[in-house]
């Protein structure tokens, strides 16, 4: 039987990227359990749909039930980093 590695995410631990285009609309996201690749997806979609009124791009950490936002992306405020990655 195999552990988890001491350096790596935890089986609990997740990074999940989520973009809205407009309040309460519908919403494409995606899951990762690497943050370096959600955070290059996360950057990604600011590059192809950041620029467009209403959309929110959100990096958040979920882990052991706990949920913590990383990053925000909106046309109006450009990137808010609520926690260094």
């Amino acid at each position: 039987m195999s552990t988890p590695a001491a350096d790596g995410p935890s089986p609990a631990e997740c990074f999940l990227v989520q973009m809205t285009f407009r309040e309460d609309g519908p919403a494409i996201e995606g899951t990762w359990t690497d943050e370096a690749v959600a955070l290059t997806k996360f950057r990604s979609f600011v590059g192809s749909h950041g620029s467009q009124d209403g959309v929110t791009i959100t990096l958040v950490q979920e882990s052991g039930g706990h949920t913590e936002r990383l990053r925000t992306w909106t046309k109006e405020h450009g990137e808010v980093v609520h926690r260094r990655t």
